[in-house]
């Protein structure tokens, strides 16, 4: 009898190991895959942060009657997000404070036609250059004769995204008074509006407004600029090497296949539908 008792109680020890060490062995994390991103099993989480108010760059499109944000900075962020095996989840928020949200660790990285200046870099790390853009300089169709050259904005009103490089540019126009906002729509409803007498914004962008607003005109005021002056690259939080060579490696795929080219096009198609 006892001899029963002491096997039934051994056979109820071991159950209960055996069962400890199933749960243990199903609350083990995933492995991690080689590009930082998890194994087939379980995704990371990549958390773009974007200002959706630049087209083609990045921007809000109804897509089988669902908002969504499109262009191709987003089509390049979704290939890193692939790249990684990481679900990608975007927050769009003001341009200007893109970097403290980066900074403060809401955001992982940061696509946003951003170009890598030197005061930048202070704050965070930089990817490679993606794509080069030179600047444009929008006016209203009556007064398009005036602008012809960067002297011919000296003393006027100037609209500029707040926090931009184009905003740096109007600073050192002598006399000129700008209008920094947050968003581009509003700064081109300053300038259909009269409130101010040109914008400066990115030719791509610029291309758009001209395509979809029949009042103004891109000037023939050239904005010479340096590599990285016109470049724009993809910020991340300082020291976080791993992902930045995640992105680095997808960059240079999508230049060595021409998809970033293609984006572009995409991109630029999609504002026009």
């Amino acid at each position: 009898m006892k001899k029963k008792k002491m096997m039934l109680l051994l056979m109820v020890v071991m159950a209960v190991l055996s069962a400890c060490g199933q749960k243990e062995q199903t609350n083990a994390p995933a492995e991690t895959g080689a590009n930082g991103g998890n194994s087939a099993q379980e995704k990371t989480k990549l958390v773009l942060g974007t200002s959706a108010d630049y087209a083609p760059y990045e921007f809000h499109k109804s897509i089988d009657g669902q908002d969504t944000i499109v262009g191709f900075d987003i089509e390049i962020a979704k290939e890193i997000a692939k790249d990684m095996n990481a679900e990608l989840e975007i927050q769009d928020m003001d341009f200007d404070g893109l970097l403290l949200a980066l900074n403060t660790g809401k955001v992982d990285m940061v696509i946003s036609g951003l170009t890598p200046t030197e005061e930048r870099k202070k704050n965070v790390d930089f990817s490679e250059i993606y794509y080069l853009a030179e600047q444009g300089v929008l006016t209203k169709k009556e007064q398009a004769g005036e602008f012809k050259t960067l002297d011919d904005l000296k003393g006027k009103k100037i609209g500029v995204q707040k926090g931009s490089i184009q905003e740096g540019i109007a600073q050192e126009i002598e006399g000129a008074k700008l209008t920094s906002l947050a968003k581009i729509p509003e700064i081109v409803m300053e300038l259909t509006s009269g409130r101010v007498d040109a914008i400066i914004v990115e030719k791509p962008v610029a291309d758009q407004y001209v395509l979809t607003q029949t009042d103004i005109v891109l000037s023939d005021v050239e904005i010479e600029q340096s590599e990285e002056e016109a470049g724009s690259a993809i910020a991340v939080k300082k020291g976080n090497q791993k992902l930045l060579d995640s992105i680095d490696s997808t960059i240079k795929r999508l230049k060595e296949s021409k998809d970033i080219e293609r984006f572009v096009v995409e991109a630029n198609e999609l504002v026009g539908q």
